[in-house]
């Protein structure tokens, strides 16, 4: 039971910043969005929840790709796993890397490890950007330009995602301790 309340905050968390960058966004998919908070909500969510919120931070990230964002604006099924697939794994993905590295000390006690959180961010950012850029190339009718896909999408995933874990991260210590 415990994990459906995690998945429904998960949810919530990656729907409302999807929300908040709605009108941010450009028309196409070769130029990414320059602040992409579901990102740091994909990464916020994992933190705390663990990896068992995979199923709520997809399921966000499915409604919202097919209702806001026109079925990933007709990409099909390659829109659908750049989008869902890799923005929803991506995160776990740079997570098991620095596992894998002993890089994963991510809470001191009770105190978050920004430094830590960071480098899990510019590393998730790598494989979104990576892995999407892949993806996108090989469907869309016109290839993206690598240095504005690159630019916009890996830019827009560091500050999304720093800018998210900072300020939930803020408002949660404040309202902890309230």
């Amino acid at each position: 039971m415990l994990i459906f309340k995690y998945n429904l905050v998960a949810l919530t968390l990656s729907l409302t910043s999807l929300l908040m960058v709605e009108g941010l966004a450009n028309d196409s998919f070769a130029s990414g969005n320059l602040l992409f908070l579901p990102m740091g909500a994909s990464i916020f969510s994992y933190l705390l929840f663990g990896f068992g919120v995979l199923p709520g931070i997809a399921i966000a990230n499915t409604l919202f790709g097919y209702f806001f964002w026109d079925s990933w604006s007709g990409l099909g099924f390659p829109g659908f796993t750049g989008h869902v697939v890799v923005g929803s794994l991506a995160p776990i993905a740079a997570m098991l890397m620095m596992r894998l590295f002993n890089l994963s000390n991510f809470f001191d006690g009770q105190k978050l490890n920004f430094r830590h959180v960071v480098f899990l961010v510019i590393l998730t950012a790598f494989i979104n950007t990576l892995s999407k850029f892949f993806i996108y190339m090989s469907v869309l009718p016109i290839a993206p330009d690598p240095a504005i896909f690159f630019s916009t999408y890996l830019i827009g995933d560091m500050l999304g995602g720093l800018v998210f874990v900072y300020v939930v991260s803020r408002i949660s210590t404040f309202l902890i301790k309230q």
